[in-house]
């Protein structure tokens, strides 16, 4: 299928990163959603704002278009602010206005005058051998980089970071957490695919704190590596479970698992320590 702007979303023939992660989570619950048997019960507000500042930055018909068909989840239904944006999404207002006049951002992100800059570019292609496409924030075709716009808790702020086993800045566990790292990877590989030429990944980051601070965030060389990889080992068994060809395996401890548990093995204390 040729893919475009139209029709993108309802396409199944390629693999998204995004419907990939959810394999990795729980290919039992992920073929079940996919199918139509589950419906997840999930809070729409950080995709909702991230998608209210990205449309932003897209173009102002983007932007406008956005607010049509999601306006009525954007706006208060009650109380004294009803008719007016939510106080979940008064923030993206706050990070919208700390990036449009930064001169460092736009030139980042929109480019020079005689540069050729694509937003929300199509790319597709193939990794160990399974169709994947992508949608890219900004692509500088003249100047070979691209930009992902990233909406964030914080970008300073510490947290602790099990895998590192140490205390680290916020954007280091939202980039490593959600495998953006894997992603930025996966999508350099598609554009080099399609244009036989390499492209640097750089994240521009927008935290939701109450005065929002931004950044642009390089993930290294070795990250990078590390990101693929992981998409490598583990997305030729995904597609043959969407394909039919395996049976999926069950987490055990999502929604969907939980729902479908019948007792009858018992469980040692022991076991539970360990992880179950």
């Amino acid at each position: 299928m040729e893919l475009t702007q139209e029709n993108y979303y309802q396409d199944k023939s390629y693999l998204t990163n995004s419907r990939f992660k959810r394999y990795q989570k729980c290919q039992a619950e992920a073929l079940a959603v996919d199918n139509g048997e589950w419906v997840e019960d999930r809070d729409e507000t950080p995709l909702l704002l991230g998608n209210y500042v990205h449309s932003f930055f897209e173009s102002e018909e983007a932007h406008k278009q956005f607010l049509e068909e999601n306006g009525e989840k954007l706006l208060a239904k009650a109380g004294k602010n009803k008719g007016k944006l939510k106080s979940d999404f008064l923030i993206g207002d706050k990070m919208i206005e700390s990036l449009k006049d930064d001169v460092g951002f736009k030139r980042l992100y929109h480019g020079l005058a005689d540069d050729d800059v694509q937003k929300e570019m199509i790319v597709y292609g193939e990794l160990e051998g399974v169709p994947v496409k992508g949608k890219l924030d900004s692509v500088n075709l003249s100047r070979g980089y691209f930009v992902d716009l990233k909406t964030m808790k914080s970008i300073y702020s510490e947290e602790w970071n099990a895998e590192l086993r140490k205390r680290v800045p916020v954007a280091v566990n939202n980039i490593l957490g959600f495998g953006y790292h894997g992603q930025l990877a996966l999508y350099r590989e598609l554009l080099r695919q399609m244009t036989g030429k390499e492209f640097r990944p750089l994240i521009v980051a927008v935290s939701k704190e109450k005065v929002p601070d931004r950044e642009i965030l390089k993930v290294d060389e070795e990250w990078l590596a590390q990101g693929l990889e992981k998409l490598k080992a583990d997305i030729v068994e995904v597609w043959d479970v969407i394909n039919g060809k395996r049976e999926p395996k069950k987490c055990g401890h999502c929604d969907y698992c939980r729902s479908q548990k019948q007792l009858g093995v018992v469980v040692s204390l022991d076991e539970l320590i360990g992880g179950g």
